[in-house]
């Protein structure tokens, strides 16, 4: 029996990882960051898969850089490029935070 629960909260995990992916990309192009950032290819901003490269394993820090807080880990000599866009994910709900961030980190 053990065994099952534990089997079902793992499932239901990364079904609940996968949804929140889904709604981070749902903000992702709402947000109009797809402007400058695509998955695998570097253009005006870093790929996400640069972006979930150096941050890997690291999403608070990742959210940390979204709300402002602090500096890039990622091409930070065009961080004057990206700081505008900041307001936009500074006035993201926390929900919404962690939803972008685990999209931007399953792009690796």
């Amino acid at each position: 029996m053990k065994k099952v629960l534990a089997s079902a909260l793992a499932g239901l995990t990364l079904i609940t990882g996968s949804v929140l992916a889904g709604d981070g990309q749902s903000i992702f192009q709402s947000k109009g960051c797809a402007a400058c950032h695509q998955a695998q290819v570097d253009t005006v901003g870093p790929s996400l898969k640069n972006i979930a490269k150096a941050y890997n394993g690291k999403k608070e820090d990742l959210i940390k850089f979204l709300k402002g807080e602090v500096k890039p880990k990622v091409w930070p000599d065009k961080f004057p490029m990206m700081q505008p866009q900041l307001n936009t994910t500074k006035a993201l709900s926390k929900k919404d935070l962690e939803a972008l961030a685990d999209y931007i980190l399953s792009n690796k």
